[in-house]
């Protein structure tokens, strides 16, 4: 597999095996950041982590 291009080398126009190759989401970082519910990603808010789809959080004050 292929490095991918800097960002800061592209032109801002993507061909269409650009666009193929693209991930559809941010990647996810750690496995925290699963919602082991639903398994969507979960978005920072304050001191929490929660899921837009269904509604879990994690607080900051929960032990993993």
């Amino acid at each position: 597999m292929l490095p991918q291009l800097p960002a800061a080398f592209q032109s801002g126009v993507t061909t269409p095996a650009q666009a193929a190759h693209q991930p559809a989401e941010t990647p996810v970082d750690h496995h925290c950041q699963i919602c082991p519910t639903c398994s969507h990603r979960l978005e920072g808010f304050h001191c929490k982590l929660v899921c837009t789809h269904c509604g879990y959080y994690l607080s900051c004050a929960d032990y993993y």
